[in-house]
């Protein structure tokens, strides 16, 4: 077992500055066994981002037999110990939305359901539990129907039809929503797992969805606001004065 760590730095993920950064080590902990033919290393540190001061856990572990070699500069073949790396909280798998920040929609809505939905769903998008994001996508689209009006009791397609008519969905955005309510719910009721790579085009549907309806109407009104405000200090041109016509000369008789 190797000795404490603490008030050593090391290099980490940070995911508050989403890249590799130095990190203080404010906790250590090691363990190390074998079955008499693997032997098997794990350490454990509490980590603070020198550059944020985001605070996170992470394990570092790998064993006897998980070696990769590679040719050291005098050209002999050498090994490193191939790590698992496991932080928490998990490193995020997609970045939030800039009007996301702080986990919050940025709109005077009253959002507090779909915020708290869109949390979890980021959270199960980082922990790698695809299942539970393509139903919890479904499930945000779901509460922010309701947010912008449409009544609950009514089945998905009548949900989109009736958001179809209002116009909180384009014609050709209605395929796109149509696969994200099917996605969900054959993770739900037909046992299918989706990739990340699907996930992610799924979740550009829904945050394009929720940006368009709770966000954009809003940000395009303060910008209305604004220019309106502008117009109004902005000096009106000056007239110019018609110019005097010459009287017509009389008719000779």
């Amino acid at each position: 077992m190797s000795g404490s760590r603490v008030g050593q730095k090391m290099k980490a993920y940070c995911s508050g500055c989403k890249g590799e950064r130095n990190c203080d080590i404010h906790g250590h902990y090691a363990e190390s066994d074998d079955d008499g033919l693997v032997q098997w290393y794990r350490d454990w540190y509490l980590l603070v981002c020198r550059g944020c001061e985001h605070v996170f856990a992470q394990s570092v572990s790998t064993d006897s037999e998980s070696r990769v070699p590679y040719y050291a500069v005098n050209g002999e073949v050498e090994y490193e110990h191939e790590e698992t790396i496991v932080m928490w909280p998990a490193r995020a798998k997609r970045d939030r939305p800039q009007w996301f920040d702080g986990n919050l929609i940025d709109s005077k809505k009253s959002t507090q359901q779909l915020d708290a939905s869109l949390l979890e769903l980021y959270g199960a998008l980082d922990n790698d539990l695809n299942v539970l994001a393509s139903i919890g996508m479904r499930t945000s689209f779901d509460i922010a129907a309701e947010n912008l009006g449409v009544d609950p009791s009514l089945t998905f397609q009548q949900k989109i039809t009736d958001l179809l008519s209002r116009g909180a969905i384009k014609p050709s955005e209605k395929d796109h929503i149509d696969i994200l309510v099917d996605a969900g719910s054959a993770s739900a009721h037909r046992g299918w797992k989706p990739r990340i790579a699907e996930l992610n085009t799924l979740m550009d549907i829904l945050e394009g969805f929720i940006f368009n309806n709770f966000v954009l109407p809003e940000r395009e009104q303060a910008k209305a606001d604004e220019i309106a405000k502008i117009k109004a200090k902005v000096p009106a041109k000056a007239t110019k004065p018609k110019p005097k016509t010459k009287p017509k000369p009389a008719a000779k008789t």
